[in-house]
């Protein structure tokens, strides 16, 4: 079983999410995949205003009317399809990341800031590349824009 812990930036304690694997062959029990200060499973148009205020928290200047690049489908996709990666190839560590998003929605570019192997380096860096995205909006309007992205993998059997 992999498990996922999902830090945008460094905030004080808040309300933790988790993200379920499907249960074992043989079991009722769900284990806990990936915990998170966001829901997975919410779009950000699906986020309440306290929780898109939780993530705006993380950018240094947000207007009124500026929003911050989001995945497309919610964090649950990009996190399950981490988990199945992970699953593969036992991955450990810290993976520190930022995603250029332009403004269609795609991502122009990966900055990579902290990673623990090269072989994470190159699968995440992959994973985030070909996924879709909310682009941020500057003043109203779509522009580009840095999508943090923050994890520490840890492999359980």
């Amino acid at each position: 079983m992999a498990l996922l812990l999902l830090a945008i930036g460094s905030a004080p304690a808040q309300q933790a999410y988790k993200l379920k694997d499907d249960a074992p062959t043989g079991s009722h029990l769900r284990r806990d995949a990936a915990t998170g200060f966001l829901p997975f499973e919410k779009t950000y148009a699906e986020l309440t205003e306290a929780e898109k205020a939780r993530l705006r928290a993380h950018y240094e200047r947000m207007g009124p009317d500026d929003e911050p690049p989001y995945p497309k489908h919610g964090l649950k996709r990009l996190f399950r399809t981490v988990g199945q990666l992970q699953g593969r190839t036992h991955l450990e560590g810290k993976f520190d990341a930022g995603v250029i998003v332009g403004p269609d929605g795609k991502a122009i570019e990966v900055r990579i800031y902290e990673s623990a192997t090269p072989e994470m380096t190159q699968l995440l860096s992959n994973l985030l590349v070909v996924e879709q995205y909310k682009p941020a909006l500057c003043h109203g309007q779509p522009c580009t824009q840095e999508f943090p992205f923050r994890i520490a993998l840890k492999y359980q059997r």
